[in-house]
């Protein structure tokens, strides 16, 4: 198997993390069109039960997103850590990243997340494939089911001791 050059790995790794923030700021300017543009034809996406679950292709993707984005006066999503393996042209990445929604009530709703994403290199640019959404953390968005973000209990876990 031919392996990238250290430089290539690194612009590759680049390129991906700035599809990822343009991702974000397309989102929160309600670019809608923008954000789908961010993924493949044939992408599929899985924002959790709560928010449409497992949708396919970018136009079901774009409609996805412009219902729930519509629901809010504004947004702000901002990236945390990612980690990101490039493998000539695919990739995959984890990508965490806190997310703020105002409703046109003024409610505020507050996300933690991650995204665990599939890239290809297509027409000399990087494009979601694949994007799974895993929550850790919700306030508000009451009655929305989520896809849980796992987390491994400690060797030494004593339920009574956290009992409240």
């Amino acid at each position: 198997m031919e392996q990238l050059s250290d430089l290539k790995y690194l612009l590759n790794r680049q390129q991906i993390t700035d599809l990822l923030a343009r991702y974000c700021d397309q989102l929160d300017k309600y670019e809608i069109d923008e954000v789908a543009d961010t993924f493949t034809v044939d992408a599929q996406a899985d924002y959790g039960p709560g928010r449409g679950g497992l949708v396919i292709g970018r136009k079901a993707i774009r409609e996805r997103i412009a219902r729930g984005q519509s629901l809010f006066r504004r947004t702000h999503h901002q990236i945390g850590h990612s980690t990101i393996t490039v493998d000539r042209n695919e990739a995959s990445g984890i990508t965490t990243a806190l997310t703020w929604h105002e409703l046109f009530s003024g409610e505020q709703e507050l996300l933690a997340l991650r995204y665990l994403d599939n890239f290809e290199y297509i027409n000399k640019k990087w494009l979601i494939s694949f994007r799974r959404v895993e929550i850790s953390m919700v306030q508000g968005f009451e009655g929305t089911e989520w896809n849980w973000w796992e987390r491994n209990q400690p060797e030494h876990f004593d339920k009574t001791l956290h009992e409240r």
